[in-house]
């Protein structure tokens, strides 16, 4: 398929303060190799979903540049399509891109559109809400959900300083159930937990180490967890890569995952909170067309 036509989709809170001038940048990168852009800086959230979901399909390709929050967002939109995306990095963390191999770079962007490797990834289901990458449940939603009291911008790994402090010492980790392709493989424990369509996550850590996003499974990684100081050992062993040889982590991969507790538990899917428990998540084959660096 020949490229010309791209609908651009730009987050202008995502990340660093450049984005300021990314919409610039994109629109010359572009045409200078004859591509006809168009460019959309979205407003707030659900934007880029919606002129995904409403114009896309007058476009060759959707080019979206973001954090992980605005992909899932602007894939979303695209659901029940076969519109390729490509992607141009500029949030904080960018998990896809550095799963993907993509960077913020205008020389690795135009070789991807003329050149790219064109590759279909399985996709997440939670609660009827489609993902990408992954959902945290429990600790890491709870860290979200404190960043969200006061974010007003821009944001960089310092930002996430004050929420990650807080829920340490205020989070209590309440009681869940998981269950995954029928079986109870976790009954009211008490943790936190992790399901993955991709093996990366924050700062370089492989919670879910086996997970692939073309395998049409989802990785199950819950963490079993009752106090701080566990919670801090849980870290150092992901940071050594040796948590899941830990009698307290409970390592799955399944289509379908069932997480229920009594009690009101948060989960987040790629980086933006969805709502409390339960939850039930399944995995989409060959969900999405996505275009990377050759």
């Amino acid at each position: 398929m020949d490229i010309k036509k791209i609908l651009v989709i730009i987050n202008p809170i995502s990340g660093y303060s450049r984005s300021r001038e990314l919409p610039m940048k994109l629109r010359e990168t572009l045409e200078a190799q004859e591509f006809e852009p168009y460019i959309h800086i979205t407003r707030g959230p659900g934007d880029g979903g919606h002129w995904a979901r409403q114009y896309a399909h007058r476009f060759d390709l959707v080019l979206i540049s973001g954090g992980d929050g605005t992909i899932c967002e602007v894939i979303n939109g695209l659901s029940g399509t076969d519109k390729p995306i490509a992607i141009f990095p500029s949030g904080t963390e960018n998990l896809f891109a550095r799963e993907m191999g993509v960077l913020p770079d205008c020389d690795q962007l135009i070789q991807t559109l003329k050149w790219g490797r064109r590759v279909v990834m399985d996709m997440g289901q939670v609660n009827h809400r489609k993902f990408l990458l992954l959902s945290g449940v429990g600790f890491d939603a709870h860290v979200l959900l404190e960043l969200n009291k006061f974010r007003t911008g821009n944001i960089t790994h310092l930002t996430y300083f004050w929420p990650i402090w807080r829920t340490l010492w205020e989070y209590r980790f309440p009681p869940m159930t998981v269950e995954a392709d029928g079986e109870i493989i976790v009954e009211n424990a008490r943790g936190l937990m992790f399901v993955s369509n991709i093996s990366r996550y924050a700062v370089g850590l492989r919670i879910c180490e086996q997970a692939r996003y073309d395998d049409g499974l989802l990785d199950i990684c819950f963490y079993h967890c009752t106090h701080q100081f566990r919670l801090v050992k849980h870290a150092w062993n992901t940071v050594m890569r040796t948590h899941c040889r830990d009698s307290m982590v409970t390592y799955r991969q399944a289509k379908k995952i069932r997480v229920t507790s009594t009690e009101p538990i948060p989960f987040e899917t790629d980086g933006d909170p969805v709502g409390n428990l339960p939850a039930e998540f399944s995995v989409i084959p060959q969900a999405v067309r996505v275009i990377l660096p050759p």
